[in-house]
C-alpha cells in the first residue's frame, strides 16, 4: 500500500509540473500577439471569419473518439547501486566496494492503449521493463494499479491489465494501407502532459535499422513526441490507431524523425500475449555477425550473413553448422543482414521446418532444421 501511496505521489507531482509547464506555454502565447497585432495590425481582407456554414477545419472529432482509449503511465523502478572504487585503488587498497549498498527507486513516465473494456491496454516494453509498481491514469482522472501480462523485447511491447470494466477501446486501423503523406496526430503523455496530441505526415514505412529493437518495422513521422508520449497511439484523421509511438532519433540533432510500431504488427503481439503471455518464436541457435561489432580480421560476406557463434543443444549446433559459415537465404529468402535473418527465423513458430542455404568452406549447403523456441534470455540480450 505504501509503495501505491508513493506512486500516487509521482503522479501528481508529474500533473502539477505539466501544468505549471502549460500554464508558462499560455502565458507566451497570449502576450507574443498581443504585441505583434499592436504594431503591425492586420488588414481587414486577412482576418478570417467564420460562419455557420463554414468553420475552420479541424481534427477535433478525430482526437475526441480516440481520447478515451489513450492512458497514462507511472512506473517506478528499485535499484541497487554499489559504491565502487576506482581501478588503480583497488589494486593498491584490495577494497571493491565502499561501504554499504544504496537502494533508489527511478521513476518513468509513458503512455498506452486501451484494446478492449475489461482493462487490457497496451504500451512498450521499455516503459514497464523491470517496474516494481505501474500506475495508470485514464483521461477522466481515475487511477488504476497495472500488472504486465506479458511482454516482447524483440518488438517493444507489452501488454498490461488494469482491474475497470466498460472502457473505451481503440479501433484499429489496417496499418498495411498507410503511405507516406497521409496526415497523422500522435496522442500521449509527455513531461506529464496527458492527453496531447501533435500532427504531422507519414514520412515513410517499414524503416529498419534503427537498433531501436531486434525485430524493426517502423511506421516513420513527423508528428512530435517527446519522453511519456513512447506507448501513445498514432492515429488517422478517422481516430483509428495505425501505430505504437515508440522511438524518436536523437542523433546529429535530428528533428521531427520518430517511429512508430505498426497496427497490425501490434495486434498480432497483443493477442500472442495475452494467449500465451509471451509471443512465440522460432529459433536456431545461431549468433550471427553485426558490423557493429568491428571485430579485427572480419569482413563482410559478398552475399549473406556470416555466423559467429552456435549455441549447444540447438537446432542449428545438431546440424553440423560452424563458426565461420555463411548463411545465404532462409526459406528462400535471400538474407541481407543479420537483423533480417533474426526477423526471417522469428517469423517461424517453434516446431516449425526451416530451409537455410549457406557456404561452408566456400561449398554450398542446403539443409532443412526444426525451430525450436527462441529463449528469454536471448531475447533480453539484443535489448
Amino acid at each position: 500500500m505504501k509503495q501505491f501511496k508513493d506512486i500516487l505521489g509521482f503522479v501528481l507531482k508529474s500533473v502539477i509540473a505539466g501544468l505549471a509547464l502549460a500554464f508558462v506555454l499560455v502565458l507566451w502565447q497570449r502576450y507574443e500577439p498581443a504585441r505583434d497585432s499592436a504594431s503591425t495590425p492586420a488588414p481587414a481582407s486577412q482576418v478570417p471569419t467564420t460562419t455557420a456554414t463554414s468553420a475552420p477545419f479541424s481534427y477535433a472529432d478525430a482526437v475526441a473518439r480516440v481520447s478515451p482509449s489513450v492512458v497514462s503511465i507511472y512506473a517506478t523502478t528499485t535499484l541497487t547501486r554499489h559504491r565502487i572504487l576506482a581501478p588503480e585503488l583497488q589494486r593498491f587498497t584490495g577494497i571493491v566496494k565502499l561501504g554499504p549498498s544504496e537502494t533508489f527507486t527511478r521513476e518513468y513516465l509513458g503512455s498506452g492503449v486501451i484494446v478492449s473494456e475489461d482493462g487490457y491496454l497496451v504500451t512498450n516494453y521499455h516503459v514497464v521493463k523491470n517496474a516494481n509498481e505501474i500506475a495508470v491514469a485514464l483521461w477522466d482522472n481515475r487511477i488504476f494499479e497495472a500488472r504486465v501480462i506479458g511482454s516482447d523485447p524483440d518488438t517493444d511491447l507489452a501488454v498490461l491489465k488494469i482491474e475497470a470494466d466498460g472502457l473505451d477501446a481503440a479501433a484499429f486501423a489496417d496499418s498495411d494501407k498507410v503511405r507516406p503523406g497521409d496526415v497523422v496526430l500522435a496522442i500521449g503523455n509527455p513531461f506529464g502532459l496527458s492527453q496531447t496530441v501533435t500532427h504531422g505526415i507519414v514520412s515513410a514505412t517499414g524503416r529498419s535499422g534503427l537498433d531501436v529493437s531486434a525485430i524493426e518495422n517502423f511506421i516513420q513521422t513527423d508528428a512530435p513526441v517527446n519522453e511519456g508520449s513512447s506507448g501513445g497511439a498514432l492515429i488517422n484523421t478517422l481516430g483509428q490507431v495505425v501505430g505504437i509511438n515508440t522511438a524518436m532519433l536523437n542523433k546529429h540533432g535530428a528533428q521531427g524523425i520518430n517511429f512508430a510500431i505498426p497496427a497490425n504488427a501490434a495486434r498480432l503481439i497483443m493477442e500472442e500475449i495475452r494467449k500465451h503471455g509471451k509471443v512465440l518464436r522460432g529459433w536456431l541457435g545461431l549468433a550471427m555477425w553485426n558490423p557493429s561489432y568491428q571485430i579485427r580480421g572480419i569482413q563482410k560476406p559478398d552475399q549473406g550473413v556470416l555466423v559467429l557463434g552456435v549455441y549447444e543443444g540447438t537446432p542449428a549446433a545438431r546440424a553440423g553448422i560452424k563458426v565461420g559459415d555463411v548463411i545465404t537465404a532462409v526459406n528462400g529468402v535471400e538474407v541481407r543482414d543479420d537483423r533480417h535473418y533474426r526477423e526471417l527465423i522469428a517469423s517461424a513458430k517453434p516446431g516449425e521446418t526451416i530451409r537455410l542455404q549457406g557456404m561452408h568452406q566456400k561449398k554450398p549447403f542446403v539443409i532443412d532444421l526444426v525451430a525450436m523456441e527462441q529463449p528469454s534470455v536471448i531475447a533480453e540480450s539484443k535489448n
